[in-house]
C-alpha cells in the first residue's frame, strides 16, 4: 500500500477533536465522579457553560462519523486482500471491543467498547448497502435513536452515515470542494449559534421527540460538531494550514494511542494539580493544554520513525492475524506477499486510503 495518498484533512480534524475530548474527559473521569458518586451522567448541568455547550457531546459526533468513514474505506481495502473482508472487519471490531472493555475499568463510559458493539450490530449489516442507501439509512437511524438515548442515541446513525459518505467518495473531495465545505460550515454554524442564542434568552425549543430525550438538543450537538469539523477543514486552506497540520495531523494519525494515553495522564496528573472540583477551571485548562502539547510532540517524534502508533500497530496485527512491519522503510500489506488482484477495488481504495492504514482515520479508526 505504499505510495497511497493520505486524507490529511481528516487527520487534522481528528487531532483537533482529541483536544476537546480531553477537556471533557477531565470532568467526566475526575471531577464529576467525586462530586456525584451516584454514577455516570450526574452533574453534567453543573459543568462550566463553555464545556457544557461548547465541548460536551460536540466532539463525539466527529469521532463517530470518522469511524464510520474509516469502516467504509477499510472494507474496500480489505476486499483487495481477501475474499472475506467482512470476517476481517468483524475480527477488527472484536479486537477493539476487548481494548474498550479493559479501558472501561479505568474510564467508565469510554467510547471504544460502544463503537465495537455498534459496529457489529449496525455497520456490518450496512456493508451490504450502497452509498446513497447507507446515507439515508444513517439519517433515519440517527433521528430515531436520538429520541430515546441521550448522547449515544445518534451514534449508530452517524456510523452508518459515515460509511455511506466513504462509499460516495466524499472524504477525498474535501480539499477540492472548499465552496461546498463553506456552505456546510455556514449551515451547521447557524444552527449552533441559533441554539446558543435561544438558550441564553431562555427560549424553550420543542424536543421533536416521541421518546424520553430531546432530539433537538442531540441534533444541535451533531451540527455543532460538524461546524467545528468543517471549520477546521476551511482553516487548512488558509495560511494557518501548515502549522495546524504539523501540530494536529500526527495526533490524529495516532488517535487510538493518544485516547488511551490521555486517560493515564489525566488520572495521574489531576490529583497532583489538585483538580477535584468544578471551580478548578484554570487547572483543567492547564492539564488539557499540557496533555495536548505532550501528545502533539510525541506523536510527531514517533511517526518520524514508525508507520503506526503503538496501539494502532497492535490493533492492525490482531486484525490481520500477522505481525505487520512497523518501522518506516519496510514493506507493508500486500507488497511482495501475493496481494489479491481486482483493479476496481484497489483503485477505489487508493483514492481515499493512506499509507498507514484504513484512511478516513487514516491509520486506525477511533
Amino acid at each position: 500500500m505504499t505510495g497511497m495518498k493520505r486524507i490529511e484533512d481528516l487527520d487534522v480534524v481528528r487531532g483537533f477533536a482529541l483536544c476537546g475530548i480531553h477537556a471533557v474527559n477531565i470532568y467526566q473521569q475526575v471531577i464529576l465522579p467525586k462530586l456525584y458518586p451516584e454514577g455516570i451522567g450526574y452533574g453534567l448541568a453543573e459543568m462550566p457553560d463553555l464545556v457544557r455547550y461548547g465541548l460536551y457531546e460536540r466532539f463525539l459526533p466527529i469521532f463517530t462519523l470518522l469511524f464510520g468513514i474509516s469502516f467504509g474505506i477499510f472494507l474496500m481495502r480489505a476486499g483487495a486482500r481477501t475474499d472475506r473482508p467482512r470476517i476481517v472487519l468483524a475480527r477488527r471490531l472484536l479486537a477493539l471491543g476487548v481494548v474498550g472493555a479493559v479501558h472501561q475499568i479505568v474510564h467508565p463510559g469510554e467510547v471504544l467498547l460502544v463503537y465495537a458493539v455498534m459496529g457489529l450490530v449496525f455497520l456490518l449489516p450496512a456493508s451490504f448497502l450502497g452509498g446513497v442507501a447507507a446515507c439515508v439509512s444513517g439519517v433515519v437511524v440517527m433521528l430515531i435513536g436520538g429520541q430515546f438515548i441521550p448522547g449515544y442515541g445518534v451514534m449508530p446513525g452517524l456510523l452508518v452515515l459515515g460509511f455511506g459518505l466513504a462509499l460516495l467518495r466524499v472524504p477525498e473531495g474535501l480539499a477540492r470542494h472548499a465552496g461546498r465545505v463553506s456552505i456546510a460550515f455556514a449551515c451547521f454554524a447557524l444552527v449552533a449559534l441559533m441554539y446558543a442564542w435561544t438558550s441564553y434568552e431562555g427560549i424553550a425549543l420543542p424536543s421533536l421527540s416521541l421518546g424520553w430525550t430531546s432530539l433537538t438538543a442531540q441534533l444541535v450537538a451533531v451540527c455543532t460538531g460538524l461546524a467545528y469539523a468543517t471549520g477546521m477543514v476551511l482553516l487548512l486552506r488558509t495560511p494557518f494550514g501548515p502549522a495546524l497540520q504539523v501540530a494536529l495531523a500526527p495526533m490524529g494519525r495516532m488517535a487510538l494511542t493518544n485516547y488511551l494515553m490521555a486517560t493515564v495522564l489525566l488520572l495521574t496528573l489531576a490529583p497532583v494539580l489538585g483538580i477535584d472540583d468544578l471551580s478548578d477551571t484554570a487547572m483543567v485548562a492547564v492539564l488539557t493544554v499540557g496533555i495536548v502539547v505532550v501528545e502533539a510532540i510525541w506523536s510527531w517524534l514517533w511517526l518520524a520513525r514508525f508507520r503506526y502508533g503503538p496501539a494502532e500497530w497492535g490493533w492492525r496485527c490482531l486484525t490481520w492475524r500477522e505481525r505487520v512491519p512497523m518501522r518506516r522503510g519496510r514493506p507493508v500489506d500486500g507488497v511482495g506477499r501475493g496481494q489479491k488482484g481486482g483493479g476496481s477495488s484497489v483503485s477505489s481504495a487508493r483514492n481515499v486510503a493512506g499509507e498507514a492504514g484504513e484512511a478516513g482515520v487514516p491509520g486506525e479508526p477511533l
